[in-house]
């Protein structure tokens, strides 16, 4: 365990953004039920996710300290450097956690989640551009980590007050997740080789984008649920079940594969959804029973992965965190 603590993989930060997503969820469903005692487990949730946080955080910065070759491996390598936006996003999911429990605190990790979300990206974008080993084979759902992971920023910003920067970040946000979304589905459909094993649970990431996007545009535009959902929020939620469906088609093939890393690529979308359709429930009331089945859903699977995590790093094994 000591091993992974001091040096952690970038990747590891997706558990982060993991354990955000279910406090959120269940944030959600404590206001959508009306349910106090629900809000216990979001602060649970929400308080292994900020421990963890500082957890790899720390493991990250003493990486760099004792061995900033392994670091710069990761940026360098095609797939792994998208994981570096994960850790922007993972602040601005605990600054939408914390932000029910202290504004003012929230405000502070936003602002930096925020700004060191927009490094990141700028950075990834330009390493892509200028990378000249970068080939079609390398595009992959991770990909959409630090360009949409732009779309998540919303969630506490709109409510923290900073609207137009919310728009700015929602807008980048939607804008990539087209092009990246042609790019990774050419990659998937018609490059060969296929996308290893380790990569393949990746593909959940799919789910993520329209789903957050659908909450965000819904913080953005103000709906409540007092009105008809309007066509844009129809339209992303709809993608969101379709990619929902698609997925669950590949459970047999995940079910074989052994136990990755990118196992953690579940965690997220599942708790996006979760959210997603608890605020379509506020427009479509019959949602609610898929919402409360995904929540079930999503915590066995948390829960499961971070148990299934901490045997891993217990034992050593030192192939699942590539």
């Amino acid at each position: 365990m000591r091993t992974f603590l001091a040096a952690p993989p970038v990747s590891a930060f997706a558990m982060v953004m993991g354990l955000s997503g279910l406090s959120l969820a269940w944030t959600k469903f404590s206001h959508v039920a009306q349910l106090a005692y629900a809000q216990y487990f979001a602060l649970a949730f929400g308080l292994l996710a900020t421990v963890v946080f500082l957890v790899l955080a720390f493991g990250l910065a003493r990486k760099q300290i004792e061995t900033p070759e392994k670091l710069i491996e990761e940026w360098n390598h095609p797939v792994k450097s998208s994981f570096f936006g994960a850790i922007s996003v993972g602040v601005c999911l605990l600054s939408a956690v914390i932000f029910n429990y202290s504004q003012q605190v929230a405000e502070f990790v936003w602002i930096f989640g925020a700004s060191l979300h927009l490094l990141a990206m700028l950075a990834v974008l330009n390493a892509w551009v200028h990378r000249d080993s970068l080939q079609a084979s390398h595009a992959c759902p991770v990909w959409f980590i630090p360009a949409v992971g732009n779309v998540v920023i919303p969630l506490a910003g709109v409510r923290l007050g900073y609207l137009e920067t919310s728009w700015f970040f929602f807008g980048v946000g939607l804008i990539f997740w087209l092009v990246l979304l042609s790019l990774v589905m050419y990659r998937l459909m018609f490059v060969q080789p296929a996308l290893p094993d380790r990569l393949k649970p990746t593909m959940a990431i799919f789910l993520a984008p329209p789903t957050v996007a659908f909450s965000s545009w819904l913080a953005l535009t103000s709906q409540s649920g007092n009105q008809a959902l309007d066509s844009t929020g129809h339209l992303l939620i709809a993608i969101g079940f379709f990619f929902a469906f698609f997925l669950l088609t590949q459970f047999r093939k995940f079910a074989r594969l052994p136990f990755f890393m990118s196992w953690w690529a579940y965690s997220f979308p599942s708790a996006s959804f979760t959210i997603a359709v608890f605020n379509y429930a506020l427009f479509t009331p019959a949602a609610i029973y898929i919402a409360y089945v995904s929540l079930v859903f999503t915590t066995i699977l948390i829960v499961g992965l971070f148990v299934r995590t901490l045997m891993a790093i217990h034992m050593k094994d030192p192939h699942w965190v590539d």
